[in-house]
């Protein structure tokens, strides 16, 4: 089966889909090369959308040994920690002032603010350099869609 021009296997079977994944993995664990991918990963050679092989490999090592490593994690616990308290605070203060507000879109400015300051070192209200929210957002829309390429 062809969806456009990439070739597409289609299982229908959990015996079959048992085989592809556990005797075929390898040859299926590669991800399709998108216009988004190229864009948004250097050529889709960014952890995320690179190609498995011996450079993935070696770059989710990297991210395992320097970045996601119990000592980093736990380097920005009181980061975490005040950035959440300085949240419930004004969840505090709005609720006493009876206030509505969408839950979601705060814990999204909390996530971004902690992010913001784990990565840059600022807050984003002191560098408005960086639109980090629309950049996810766009992010996600161009690598959800439909490419046939």
């Amino acid at each position: 089966l062809r969806l456009g021009h990439v070739p597409t296997i289609v299982v229908s079977s959990a015996k079959a889909a048992e085989l592809f994944l556990k005797e075929h993995d390898a040859v299926f664990a590669t991800r399709p090369i998108t216009q988004a991918s190229v864009y948004l990963s250097y050529g889709a050679k960014g952890v995320a959308f690179g190609q498995y092989g011996e450079y993935w490999r070696r770059m989710r090592k990297m991210c395992n040994l320097h970045l996601l490593t119990l000592a980093k994690v736990t380097s920005f616990e009181g980061l975490r920690r005040a950035e959440v308290e300085a949240a419930v605070q004004r969840l505090v203060d709005a609720a006493a002032a009876r206030e509505v507000v969408d839950v979601g879109e705060r814990v999204g400015e909390l996530i971004e603010e902690i992010v913001f300051k784990m990565v840059i070192g600022k807050g984003k209200e002191e560098d408005k350099r960086y639109d980090l929210k629309g950049v996810v957002e766009e992010a996600v829309i161009l690598a959800g869609a439909f490419n046939l390429a």
